[in-house]
């Protein structure tokens, strides 16, 4: 096992307590934290992650650089992504695809959210604080059309704490396949694209509406989007959103 793992019953937010203990002591590299539940947790964008008590799986985990430039920050979104993807890949999850930058979704209904929280230093991240939520053992989801959970989608109950020492495992060989080949990574995430080449309806930050075929993801993380004048444009993740 190459992490450390530290296991609460309770806590405002994985992320959190992680970014609390490095303000106190030094981590080891991968250090992971797990809790059976989140009082408090975060989603991209400042959204709450609603989850049950002792049902779905809070996961965060500490990981060092030494000299990853802030320009190449989409790697930890390809590196997240994919793990989440293994993991529930292993255990036959259906019609699984990633939705930019960093959801993912089974039968085109949320099972996982990722928040990735970076310390910057210059123009070099010195390390991230990478949260990680997956509905495992839920069964319904109040006021949530668009959620679903492994159970919903198998028919079986999980283990946290198996799914979390998975995850850690996925964690750690994909940053060593990182340092070895990041266009693979890419790729792989390309192949898994939620909406590709299918007509969907996006909103600016501005509010204007458009429709458009979803082509790939660049290596700088921009949405590449086919407009209807079979025009390319990219778009970052602060300038544009899909509509629901």
């Amino acid at each position: 096992m190459c992490m450390k793992i530290i296991k609460l019953d309770a806590i405002d937010s994985t992320n959190s307590y992680l970014k609390k203990l490095l303000t106190k002591e030094s981590l080891d590299d991968l250090t992971v934290v797990i809790s059976k539940h989140q009082t408090k947790g975060k989603g991209r964008n400042g959204n709450i992650w609603a989850n049950d008590a002792s049902l779905n799986l809070a996961f965060s985990i500490y990981k060092r650089f030494n000299s990853l430039n802030i320009n190449n920050k989409f790697i930890l979104n390809l590196i997240s992504s994919i793990a989440v993807f293994n993991l529930l890949s292993e255990n036959k999850l259906n019609k699984l695809t990633i939705k930019w930058p960093n959801d993912i979704m089974s039968e085109n209904k949320k099972i996982s959210g990722i928040l990735i929280e970076n310390s910057v230093k210059g123009n070099f991240i010195n390390h991230s604080v990478i949260g990680v939520g997956v509905n495992v053992n839920q069964r319904k989801f109040k006021n949530l059309p668009n959620a679903t959970s492994m159970f919903i989608q198998t028919g079986r109950e999980f283990s946290l704490d198996t799914l979390a020492s998975r995850l850690g495992e996925i964690f750690c060989k994909k940053f060593l396949q990182y340092e070895k080949n990041e266009g693979a990574l890419l790729k792989y995430y390309n192949n898994q694209l939620f909406l590709k080449n299918t007509d969907s309806n996006f909103i600016t930050k501005d509010g204007k509406r458009f429709s458009g075929k979803i082509s790939r993801i660049n290596k700088n993380g921009e949405l590449v989007i086919m407009k209807a004048d079979n025009r390319e444009v990219n778009y970052t993740e602060n300038e544009i959103r899909f509509e629901s």
